[in-house]
């Protein structure tokens, strides 16, 4: 079996999420990659995707952990346990519930990521499993 990525590139990818370094975590993304979250909301094209990421960071501070990793052929499987900090008040639907600047919301989501013969994201697909 060859994997679709390795683990050191993946977690580099996560890496880059956290430092904001959107060069270097949207080259994973396919042009057409689409991205879904919840089942309930889907956005098309790497650029959709880096400007539903831009929102939610321009609003708070994300960081991401692996807590599970599973690779195969053509994808990943994660366990990611993110940690939200407000960086100014934000209302209902920015992100689960409300914050105020300076709060923390944390949840864990499990996500697929699918992955194509250039190594780059497809599809990826997200849901939260637990929150505070």
């Amino acid at each position: 079996m060859t994997p679709a990525i390795t683990e050191e590139a993946f977690r580099a990818y996560i890496a880059a999420f956290n430092r904001d370094d959107y060069e270097a975590f949207s080259g994973r993304y396919a042009e057409d990659v689409l991205l879904v979250l919840g089942g309930k909301r889907e956005l098309r094209g790497r650029q959709a995707v880096i400007d539903f990421y831009k929102g939610v960071k321009d609003a708070t501070h994300r960081q991401i952990k692996i807590n599970r990793l599973i690779i195969g052929e053509d994808g990943v499987g994660a366990e990611l346990e993110s940690t939200f900090t407000a960086l100014e008040d934000l209302p209902e639907g920015v992100l689960a519930k409300r914050l105020k600047k300076g709060e923390t919301y944390h949840h864990i989501t499990f996500a697929l990521f699918d992955i194509g013969p250039d190594g780059r994201f497809t599809r990826i697909r997200s849901a939260r499993y637990q929150s505070d």
